[in-house]
């Protein structure tokens, strides 16, 4: 008979070698990691936050219009040359690691940043090098009470100025990102939509008061005007009936959404396009094929662990090579929770690799 030693000895070798098929249980990429630069830090969300950055909300810089170089119009200030402000939110702060710390802290769930630490150091070169040494004013942005009238809006306005600045984050004409869900179909009133943008936000934050709850930001008066709001509200709920999809159309505001596989583990990599309602092709797709359990997942989000559902059947055991495969949805109505797609391990519930939709 086996000592106890023994058994424990063969069980966690036995986890080790299972962990190894499914590459590792952790999700971390093959190559070793190394330290994000400043403009990384800037565009891309923080691992242990929400799917938000510091580019989410601020542009780089505007022009006349308040567009940046997308088109589109954010919900905070520029960052052209904030590093020369005297004071930041509405002169709360006298330094710029304490503007962003709250905005780390509010808006994307992440940790605040040592001083001296070298992720702050690089963020902070990076923001320093954004100046043209023009005027740097303090900015200036007030949280307002909702409108209630909209007897004068003009949707189509609305949908024109969705397209400029909601559309950050829920897509343009409101299909939807990986940053926020659809607002086709969404059911709510122009009244609904107007309070949660002028009141939308963490209720655990220790600078803003009066928020409803939620990480989206609120949009402030000299960000929003409520002539536009009411627009923006209207235009909201004139497309807010259900509205159905079926199979053989390609009718649904995803189709045509392109996501790019992460390599992350056994060599995942690849393009996954939407090309109708129930249709999705994967297309120079790599996979080693040496994971136990292993099959496309959807999620509304990139955390597969939360909504994840299964696309097609398993992938185990071939091996691809630059190849394309379709993949069927079980329904049209799919659509509306897929913001991300991954090469899911079921066993272990671990990515291969995944991307999200834009």
């Amino acid at each position: 008979m086996l000592s106890q030693a023994t058994l424990k000895w063969f069980t966690t070798l036995a986890m080790a070698s299972l962990l190894a098929a499914c590459g590792g249980g952790g999700g971390e990429s093959e190559n070793p990691s190394t330290p994000l630069s400043g403009e990384q830090l800037f565009s891309q969300a923080d691992s242990a936050g929400n799917q938000f950055s510091c580019s989410t909300c601020h542009a780089t810089s505007e022009n006349g219009q308040g567009l940046d170089e997308q088109g589109l119009h954010r919900p905070a200030h520029s960052l052209l040359n904030a590093t020369h402000r005297n004071a930041f939110y509405n002169g709360s702060f006298s330094e710029v690691i304490d503007a962003v710390n709250n905005c780390r802290v509010d808006w994307m769930d992440a940790s605040p940043y040592a001083s001296d630490s070298a992720q702050w150091l690089s963020l902070e070169e990076y923001l320093v090098s954004l100046s043209d040494n023009g005027d740097a004013p303090e900015i200036t942005f007030n949280q307002v009470a909702a409108i209630s009238y909209f007897s004068a809006a003009d949707p189509n306005e609305g949908h024109d100025l969705f397209n400029q600045t909601c559309a950050t984050c829920h897509g343009q004409n409101a299909a939807g990102s990986n940053l926020a869900r659809t607002l086709v179909a969404s059911g709510l009133s122009a009244q609904q939509v107007a309070s949660k943008v002028r009141s939308s936000g963490p209720t655990s934050s220790s600078y803003f008061s009066n928020l409803s709850g939620g990480n989206m930001p609120f949009w402030s008066e000299q960000r929003l005007s409520d002539a536009e709001l009411a627009d923006i509200a209207t235009y909201l709920e004139s497309i807010n009936t259900a509205q159905s999809y079926t199979c053989n159309a390609s009718d649904h505001p995803k189709v045509g959404q392109v996501a790019m596989l992460s390599t992350l583990s056994h060599g995942v990599s690849g393009r996954v396009e939407i090309l109708d309602n129930c249709t999705i092709e994967v297309s120079e797709f790599n996979y080693d094929g040496g994971g136990p359990d292993v099959l496309f997942y959807g999620a509304p989000s990139s955390n597969y662990n939360q909504g994840g559902f299964a696309i097609g059947d398993t992938i185990n055991g071939p091996i691809y090579n630059n190849d394309t495969l379709q993949l069927s949805l079980d329904n049209a109505e799919q659509l509306d929770q897929l913001a991300g797609i991954s090469v899911w391990c079921r066993d272990f519930s671990v990515s291969f690799g995944d991307g999200l939709f834009n």
